[in-house]
This record gives structure tokens, sequence and C-alpha cells, in this order.
């Protein structure tokens, strides 16, 4: 692979960069045509040649002694601005592409490619290594958001495998999806030691034809585990790690976003990141004054982010909505829950098994989703319910709660619970509600899908009895299964039925299910298990992690339009 200058002088050089401990790593490896150069090793006899010139010049720029974190502006603006130079000064094409590892610090095994053709193709590539247990990573690189061929073209090949050497094969097609030609390039990545499953235990694959297309993602693994990274991680069908992005985050990890065609995601407790397709991050929102945790949603009527918080220096958590404004960049406080539930708030206790001391967990939100730019759904654990609030933005005011009517029997909220209509065990500290609409419903009616721990404790309300909810887990016991329930809502008739149930490992605290291609993906955190199921509820292909602790969520991501077309 020959990067030549625009001198016509040649250049051996592809930029392998990534993450360490304490900054960034910069390593040059030098390819002709499909094999490795190997004259210009390290000691250790890898095919790199060790450099941090990027590094340097970025942190000379800033003056910068360390990079304490890559979410940064100044610093991935002055990362950006090294780029563009590199690719002002070679000629990068399809036979000598210009490759960067991980050059913006988030993607720790992302390789950014950047090349010109003389025609608008459209690109495939496939990762491969020697281990016959790792199956090849094919995926169309990213043009743009409708998939037209370009002659400029730049993104991330994802897939690449730590502590091997990986071959990347690129093919291009022109018009009608003609064969142009393909090049293949071979890369020794190191091993950066922050993955302890580079392929995951996979059990009960009854027919892969049945999974759906995508990465699984997941958020929190081994969360309570301090010796583990705070990484994302995306992992194929097949259970073998694809990419990894690094976070420090406690508790928001559990979802992202795609806005105009960039990544939205917590990058710590109290900021958030927004990813262009090379890997940049743009964008750094903070959230001043607020921790974050669990769950956001995109109101994409209003442009806003909603978040779920809790207020710094509160005697209580948890029990606050905030709004972000993409534009601006202004958070705002939109819902403060105690004000809506005034009577439920001053009930609660911090008991003595509440893992902290400090703040009344009295409601513990740990989803929400917007409806329709106006109403936000919100799932509570401590109170097991689901609880509609109309106008958030305006006149928040409860509309409904969806629980057990003797939660809330003798308190003045009790006229607010729906109807249960037919004969089921009611729901008990509920994660990840989704609001799912569908066009055969009458108005006013739509689907609510979650994760139903089947787990009865309230540590703010210790003594309060919850044996109307037959079977279900607590402190002392567990129970024999957590459930996916899927309810049909009915706001004319102020009723709620259970419509579709899937038994699945019990698990009593975090976990989620998602509706995704017609099959359900399902993860409960606690034993580490998710899983893929069909409209059926039959298992078609179950995943085990081998945490020590717990993880937090498991969803499903095509990331088309993103890394891939």
């Amino acid at each position: 692979m020959d990067v030549k200058k625009r001198s016509g002088k040649g250049l051996l050089i592809a930029l392998l960069f990534s993450v360490a401990a304490l900054g960034i790593v910069l390593v040059l490896c030098t390819t002709i045509g499909t094999g490795v150069k190997k004259t210009d090793r390290t000691d250790s006899g890898e095919n790199y040649i060790a450099s941090e010139t990027i590094q340097k010049q970025v942190m000379k720029s800033l003056s910068m002694e360390t990079v304490k974190t890559v979410y940064d502006e100044q610093y991935q603006s002055a990362v950006k601005a090294k780029l563009d130079a590199l690719k002002k000064n070679y000629d990068s094409t399809f036979k000598e592409p210009l490759f960067v590892m991980n050059p913006f610090g988030t993607n720790v095994t992302g390789m950014y490619v950047y090349f010109n053709t003389d025609e608008a193709v459209n690109v495939e590539y496939t990762v491969s290594v020697s281990d016959v247990s790792i199956p090849e990573f094919t995926r169309t690189l990213y043009t743009d958001e409708e998939g037209n061929a370009v002659k400029e073209h730049e993104g991330q090949i994802i897939g690449l495998i730590q502590g091997m050497t990986n071959t990347v094969t690129l093919r291009i097609y022109g018009k009608d999806s003609k064969f142009l030609g393909e090049n293949t390039f071979k890369f020794d990545v190191p091993d950066f030691g922050t993955i302890k499953e580079q392929q995951l235990k996979v059990t009960n694959k009854q027919d892969s034809k049945k999974l759906s297309d995508g990465l699984f993602v997941i958020f929190g693994y081994d969360r309570r585990n301090t010796k583990e990274p705070r990484h994302m991680l995306f992992y194929d069908n097949d259970g073998i790690i694809r990419a990894e992005v690094p976070l420090n985050v406690t508790y928001g990890d559990v979802n992202i976003e795609f806005i105009d065609g960039k990544m939205f995601y917590a990058c710590t407790d109290a900021s958030y990141a927004l990813v262009n397709q090379a890997g940049q991050a743009e964008t750094i929102y903070k959230t001043k004054g607020y921790t974050t945790h669990h769950d956001f949603d995109y109101d994409e009527t209003n442009e806003r982010v909603i978040i779920l918080a809790t207020k710094k220096k509160s005697k209580t958590k948890q029990d606050i909505i905030l709004s972000l404004n993409m534009k601006t960049g202004d958070i705002e406080e939109v819902v403060d829950f105690g004000k809506l539930m005034p009577d439920m708030e001053k009930g609660a206790v911090i008991s003595k098994d509440s893992p902290d001391k400090e703040q009344v967990d009295w409601v513990h939100f740990n989803s929400v989703q917007v409806v329709n730019g106006k109403h936000l759904i919100l799932s509570s654990r401590e109170l097991s319910s689901i609880i509609r609030i109309n106008n958030y933005y305006t006149t928040p005011k409860i509309a409904y709660i969806i629980s057990d009517s003797k939660i809330y029997q003798g308190t003045k909220y009790s006229n607010l619970v729906l109807r249960k209509s037919g004969n089921f065990t009611s729901h008990a500290g509920q994660h990840s509600v989704n609001y799912v609409t569908d066009g055969s419903l009458k108005t006013g009616q739509y689907y609510l899908t979650f994760f139903n721990n089947n787990y009865a404790q309230r540590l703010s309300y210790p003594n309060f009895n919850w044996s109307f909810i037959k079977g279900a887990g607590t402190q002392e016991k567990d129970a024999k299964n957590s459930y996916y329930y899927k309810y049909l809502v009915d706001e004319n008739k102020g009723t709620y039925k259970l419509v579709e149930k899937i038994n699945v490992p019990y698990s009593s605290i975090v976990s989620n299910a998602q509706e995704y291609e017609g099959n359900r993906v399902i993860c409960s955190g606690v034993p580490g298990i998710f899983a893929e199921y069909d409209s059926k509820g039959k298992l078609i292909s179950s995943y085990k992690m081998k945490v020590k602790h717990l993880t937090y969520r498991v969803r499903k991501e095509t990331m088309e339009g993103y890394w891939f077309n």
C-alpha cells in the first residue's frame, strides 16, 4: 500500500491510532500491495512503526501534557485538523487509501479510511482473521443518507479483532452494482487489553437466517466490576466483538440515538457526545447542575433530547426530567416529579438496605419515551408503575398510571390507575418501557413493551406488603422467571391488556426488551444473558456474558446510515 505525496515521492504509511489508559498511542504500519512490509519492525516484532507524532502535535498545539478525556471539543477539532492535513498532503486512491485506526479515540478498533475514485462507486469491505472460529465480517462503507455511489470515500471500517493480523479487503461497485475491482491490506492490530470477551458463548442457536441483521449493543458490561472498562460494546450475530466505544459513565449508558445521521450517547454522568460517521465527537453537551441516569429519548418534533436526571444537592434522586436543546445546548428542567406526586415522595425513606444513604430514591425512573412531541411515558421501578405525563413541556400533568391497583389503594392517585383487562399477574420492578404504534389500531390505542423483572421491592417503602403479586421475586427469594410483556393500552376505555408474554431468565434489576425487525431482543442483566426470539416467542439464539456483577442492557441496531449503507 503506497500512500504517495502529491510531489510524487513515494511514502509507505498507514496510521493506526488507539486510546491508551493515559492518552493516545500512535503507531505506523507499512504495507505494499496485499502484504505487510517486514523491514520496519519494532523490537516486539510487530509490523508497526511506533510513533506519537500526531498526538504530540495535537497536545502541543493545545498546551496539553496528557489527554484526560477524548470527549473535548477542542481536542477533537485539533485531531480533525491533523486528519485534514493528511488528506491534503497525500494522494489517497483506492489502491493506496489512507488508513487511521481510531484517530478521535471514540472507537478502539474503528479504522478510519479515506480515498478518492475517478468514478462514483460504492465500497464493500470484508474483515477476516486466521482464526477459523471467527467468521468473516462484511459490510458496505457508509457514503450518504441514500447510500448513493460517490467519488470521495470517508468513514470507518468496523470489525477488526484485537491481538491478531486482520485482512481487510476493499471492493468497489459501479453503476448497476457492477464489480470493478478489489484490494487487500493486512494490519497487525495490538491487544489493547480492553476486552475480556472477544467471543461470547452462543447457545440454542436454531436458525441463523431467522436472526435479524444488525449488531447487539451491550451497555454497562459488568457494570459493578470496577476492573472492567466503561465501554459500549458491539457484537455481531456470531457473538464476536466488532466495535468498542470508550465511556466514563456510571448509570447513564443504556441508550443511543441517531440524530441527523450522527450518534448521540452519554459519555460521562453529566455530558453527552454527538459523534459523526468518521468518529469525531463534534459537540459535547453538558448537564450542569444535574447528573444523568438510565435513559433518554429524542423528541424529533422539537429537536430536544429528554433526559432522566438527578438534581445535585437534592434530598431526592432520579425524579427529574430534563430537556436538552440540540441547537443551543441549553438544559432546562421540565418536570420535577415530586411536584406531581408529592404525597408519595413524602412517604418515602432511605432504608437500611439502600445503596445510597444521602438521597431518597423514591420513584427511580429507568426509561422514558416521547409521544407525539408532547407527552412522556415513564417507567418507575420503585413504584412498579408505568406513568404517562401529558404536555410535559408546558403544563405537565399525570394522565394515567399502569400498575397493580393495590399499590395506590388508599392514596389520592388511585383514580389515575387504568383498569386491568383480563386475568394476568401484574408487573413488578419493570424496566425499559417502549411505546409502539400500529396502523391497525384505533385512535387512542397503542402497545407498550417492556421487561417485567417480576421483582417486588421498594427500598424507599420498606414496609410495603407485596403479597398480592404471586410468584414475584424478593430480596430473600428469586422468582422462577422474568418476562417480556406487551400491553395493549386503550385510552378511550381506560384499560390495558396483556397481549404477549415470553418467559425469560430471571433478573431482579436492570435488563430490557426491544421489538426489532419483527423479533424480540431481550436482556436479563443480572445473569448476563441476552437473546433474540421470534414473534411467537420461540428462542432463536442466546448469548452468555462472563459478568461478575451484571450488565445493564442490550439492544440491537443496524448501524446503517452511520457506519454502514
